[in-house]
């Protein structure tokens, strides 16, 4: 057996795939694509693979990872290209390479995303300045949930950084948060400067990741 990572992409109509729909979905690339991938045993036999750090329902993401296994010592030459032809709109697989040459999923700490307001119409004046004020407090009390329960923490703790602009298709907010056991989901720095900035009035958000990064803020692979 031979365990390999896939980095790709999910988005346009994809990102609208709940993780279990991907699962599923990335099950039978890998079966159209005749990969000699490895398979379970026992009576309901399926392809094993595991999604890292998985986007929620309607999150697009450019750095994504998936590892599954191979009954061969090493990977086909033509894997990639294979897969993305019969990878259905919106999934496109980058680089396959072994896990052995690669970081484990725990060592995942941080996210970079970048969320998309839309507003009816212009962007509000005053409103990039007011968010630029706002993250630079020392501390921004939330509400966090938990596989424990809710607790307050101080936002600040959770972000590595957070940058604003304005776009074409709306204001572009890039902003790097923890992640594996810290998780912090963007959707936080939305639900902040709707409640700190009540004047504004967003439309709506969209989500995307750039980037998955370690504790010292190496690209994640």
């Amino acid at each position: 057996m031979y365990k390999v990572r896939m980095r790709f992409s999910k988005t346009e109509e994809a990102a609208y795939l709940s993780h279990l729909d991907l699962m599923h979905t990335m099950q039978r690339v890998l079966a159209r694509a005749k990969l000699p991938v490895w398979y379970t045993e026992g009576y309901n036999q399926h392809i094993y693979i595991s999604v890292a750090l998985p986007l929620s329902t309607c999150y697009s993401g450019e750095w994504e990872f998936l590892d599954f296994n191979l009954m061969t010592d090493k990977i086909p030459p033509e894997a990639v290209k294979s897969l993305n032809a019969v990878m259905p709109k919106g999934l496109r697989a980058h680089e396959i390479y072994p896990v052995k040459k690669a970081k484990p999923v725990r060592d995942i700490a941080y996210s970079q995303y970048r969320i998309t307001y839309d507003f009816d119409g212009e962007t509000p004046e005053g409103f990039i300045d007011a968010v630029h004020e706002l993250f630079a407090r020392e501390e921004i009390v939330i509400l966090k949930k938990s596989k424990r329960g809710e607790k307050e923490v101080n936002i600040k703790e959770y972000l590595r950084g957070l940058e604003i602009e304005d776009a074409p298709d709306g204001v572009r907010v890039t902003v790097t948060t923890a992640a594996g056991n810290n998780n912090l989901s963007p959707e936080y720095v939305t639900k902040v400067i709707e409640r700190e900035l009540p004047q504004y009035s967003i439309l709506g958000a969209d989500y995307h990741r750039l980037m998955v990064y370690d504790a010292d803020m190496n690209q994640f692979k």
